[in-house]
């Protein structure tokens, strides 16, 4: 990995390692790492200074075999790893309770959207592809509230394409990759 400055010089240059599946940095300039399943290593947090300095190694995240979905807002991360899914929010900061960990029924999202109590999963398996699964958060899981589509303006499928969730956003670029739309659960 490479960090560059705000005129584009490299500061530093360090490696992350390997089967990266999700690559996103925080308000505070800490670099969020979310392995997939070739990589044991999980979900790793570096300072800006690139010191690792959070590993999910000790965190108590059940079932941690390959980081599905990764969503990092402000100085704390989401997450969703395979196989049971549960969402995951890292607080490394937090000493009283760094990890909580909510029991969730939504499978296979590829992005997770967060406000407060609220949630939307993006994403899954087969015919759920375009799939927008809304919940609330209660003590210990994901209470499911709503289920639909996300489409494109016009009311069609999506088709291929890239997501990416950042705080209470899902931003998702379509085939031919031109442009970016955006799903805010806050709105």
């Amino acid at each position: 990995m490479q960090v560059f400055d705000a005129f584009g010089r490299e500061t530093s240059s360090f490696s992350v390692g390997d089967a990266i599946e999700h690559l996103l940095v925080d308000e505070a300039g800490h670099i969020w790492v979310g392995h997939f399943d070739e990589n044991p290593a999980g979900i790793r947090r570096w300072s800006a200074t690139v010191r690792l300095i959070w590993t999910s190694d000790d965190a108590h995240i059940p079932g941690l075999f390959d980081c599905y979905v990764l969503n990092v807002s402000g100085t704390a991360a989401w997450a969703c790893p395979y196989p049971d899914f549960p969402l995951v929010e890292i607080r490394p900061d937090r000493t009283d309770r760094p990890v909580r960990v909510w029991e969730n029924r939504v499978r296979g999202a590829t992005a997770v959207a967060v406000r407060g109590d609220r949630v939307a999963f993006y994403g899954g398996y087969r015919d759920e592809q375009d799939r927008l699964a809304h919940g609330e958060l209660t003590e210990t899981s994901v209470e499911p509230t709503d289920v639909g589509l996300l489409t494109l303006p016009d009311g069609s499928v999506l088709g291929r394409r890239r997501v990416v969730g950042r705080g209470s956003r899902i931003y998702v670029q379509a085939e031919p990759f031109t442009e970016w739309g955006v799903f805010d659960l806050s709105s």
